[in-house]
């Protein structure tokens, strides 16, 4: 098998946003030999050993960096403002690790209210679930219940131990729904998010569930199904990623097990790789003859999707809740 390209064969790509996309697209060809470049102001030429350097910084495209704090600002100061405004039980304890806790946000005046469980984005390195109690808001004001989960982040803990954590989440959720009153359970992510919520759905869960505990549905936002671009990336400084872990937790490796739908959105303004990403996973799920929904959501990116997903001021919001609501 040939060697994964390395970063500096790809000397005079600009170093923008088209550039590091590229330079994605280019490695899902690393069996092969050669490559040809797509024209990119120079004309074409072929990937071999050139001398000068070219690295793709901090792991994200300068401007893509700068969208994501400047969006992840918004989400802190809103999720501020909804804690005041809604109810919450806070820090529930599902496992014993320091962030195995979640959020538990129930409708007032609804009987026996489906129950969403949100799994944050962050490239399993970043961000906490204090940061998205914006996203609870909507859903309870429609009468359905949110169970805010958090996880601990790599460095400190690997992937493998994230999934294992995710895992233990949504066992106690589901072992929880008497007490808390709730009837049927669904599942949505963001990015990493998305990921770790497909790797509950591609383990052989499902097959004597009681229906009040029932997984009813999933919805899955902008997610990373191929981790193995991230060998490539210099926030794998933190995630510590290596290819067998990679492969272990790839999901196009792993198609759904579950039999309850699933909803894929992806951002009509992301990257192609990030789109072909959820499209694979959608075609993998449709292989399986599993009901199974593609969206490209246009004139959203990787972080404005969720926005549109958890507000209720856009369309993409109101279709995850009909999405919910309509299951039986």
């Amino acid at each position: 098998m040939n060697k994964p390209i390395p970063i500096h064969y790809f000397s005079n790509v600009p170093n923008n946003e088209e550039g590091a996309e590229f330079i994605r697209l280019a490695r899902k060809f690393l069996n092969r030999k050669r490559y040809r470049l797509r024209k990119l102001g120079r004309g074409t030429r072929k990937v071999n050993g050139a001398k000068n350097s070219y690295r793709y910084s901090a792991s994200l495209p300068h401007q893509f960096s700068e969208r994501f704090s400047l969006y992840i600002d918004d989400f802190i100061e809103r999720s501020k403002t909804a804690r005041s405004l809604m109810e919450g039980v806070y820090d529930i304890r599902y496992g014993s690790k320091p962030k195995q806790t979640l959020d538990l946000h129930l409708p007032k005046d609804s009987s026996n209210p489906p129950l969403l469980i949100y799994i944050h984005g962050g490239y399993w390195r970043a961000i906490d679930k204090n940061d998205h109690s914006f996203i609870a808001l909507p859903f309870i004001k429609n009468g359905i219940a949110v169970a805010n989960v958090n996880y601990d982040l790599c460095p400190s803990v690997t992937l493998t131990e994230i999934v294992d954590e995710i895992i233990e989440a949504f066992h106690f959720v589901r072992n929880q729904v008497e007490e808390w009153k709730t009837n049927g359970v669904y599942l949505i992510g963001h990015s990493a998010g998305a990921h770790l919520a497909g790797e509950i759905i591609g383990r052989n869960f499902f097959g004597r569930e009681k229906d009040h505990s029932r997984l009813k549905g999933s919805i899955l936002l902008s997610g990373i199904y191929e981790p193995e671009v991230v060998l490539h990336l210099d926030v794998n400084e933190d995630i510590r990623l290596d290819r067998e872990m990679a492969f272990k937790c790839n999901l196009i490796n792993k198609p759904p097990l579950c039999e309850s739908p699933i909803m894929i959105c992806a951002g009509g303004d992301e990257p192609e790789g990030w789109i072909d990403q959820s499209r694979s996973y959608f075609e993998l799920c449709d292989s399986q003859n599993i009901k199974v929904d593609f969206k490209i959501v246009e004139g959203t990116n990787h972080f404005s999707l969720l926005d549109h997903a958890m507000s209720e001021d856009y369309e993409l919001n109101k279709k995850v809740i009909e999405f919910i609501q309509n299951q039986k």
